[in-house]
C-alpha cells in the first residue's frame, strides 16, 4: 500500500541529515521534546515506547539516555541507513521496522505502549494517509501517552503539508496535557496527550 512519494522524496541519503549526527538545531528539538516528557510524564525505565518515522532514532536516544528504558521501537523506509545513523545504544536496544508509516500502522500494531512518538513525520504525508493513521493508533495502539511535533496550520510548505491534517480528532480519546509552540521553530507546535481516564500514579 506504501505510496512512492516516501522513498522517492525522502531517500537513504536524507538519514544522514536526520540521524544523530544531524546539525545543532535539530538535536535541540530532541531535547526539547524530552523536557516536555520529564515534566509531564510518569514514563521510567519499564515503558515501552515507539517513534513513527524515526530516522537513526535520535529523538529516542535521548529519552532513553533519561529514562532507561530498553524496550524500543521505532519505524522508516530504510532500515540499513537509518541504523547507520543510530548510536550504538540505539543499535542495541531498539527493534526496527522497515517500510512505509501505513503498513507500519496496520501490520505492527502494538497494545501496551506507553508512549507512541512522531516529530516532524506526519506532516509530510498526504491528509487521508495521515487521517487513517490517527484513526488506527487511536482505535488499535491505544498507548498511554501520544506525543507528536508538527507543522502548524498556516505554515505549510509543501503539496502534502499545505492540505488539512485534522489532529484534533486525538481529542476524542485523548487528553491534552502540554500544547507548545517548539522554541526552536515558532511554525511547529508540540502536543502531549494522554488517554483519557488513566490513572496518574
Amino acid at each position: 500500500m506504501g505510496a512512492p512519494f516516501g522513498k522517492v522524496t525522502f531517500t537513504e541519503e536524507y538519514q544522514k541529515r536526520v540521524g544523530w549526527h544531524a546539525n545543532n538545531k535539530l538535536h535541540e528539538n530532541s531535547r526539547e521534546l524530552l523536557s516536555i516528557l520529564i515534566e509531564h510524564t510518569d514514563l521510567n525505565g519499564d515503558s515501552k515506547i515507539f517513534e513513527l518515522g524515526s530516522g537513526g532514532g535520535r529523538n529516542l536516544h535521548y529519552i532513553h539516555q533519561h529514562f532507561g528504558m530498553t524496550d524500543i521501537h521505532c519505524s522508516d523506509l530504510w532500515e540499513e541507513a537509518s541504523k547507520n545513523e543510530m548510536t550504538q545504544a540505539m543499535r542495541k536496544y531498539s527493534t526496527f521496522y522497515e517500510g512505509d508509516s501505513e503498513d507500519i500502522i496496520n501490520y505492527e500494531v502494538m497494545t501496551d505502549l506507553d508512549l507512541f512518538l512522531t516529530s516532524d513525520h506526519l506532516m509530510h504525508l498526504h491528509p487521508d494517509k495521515t487521517d487513517y493513521i490517527i484513526k488506527k493508533i487511536m482505535s488499535d495502539w491505544n498507548s498511554k501517552y501520544i506525543m507528536m511535533r508538527e507543522l502548524k496550520k498556516g505554515y505549510e510548505k509543501s503539496h502534502p503539508q499545505g492540505l488539512f491534517h485534522n489532529y484534533n480528532q486525538f481529542l476524542d480519546k485523548y487528553d491534552l496535557i502540554s500544547d507548545t509552540t517548539s522554541k526552536t521553530d515558532e511554525s511547529y507546535f508540540i502536543w502531549l496527550l494522554r488517554r483519557k481516564n488513566e490513572r496518574i500514579y
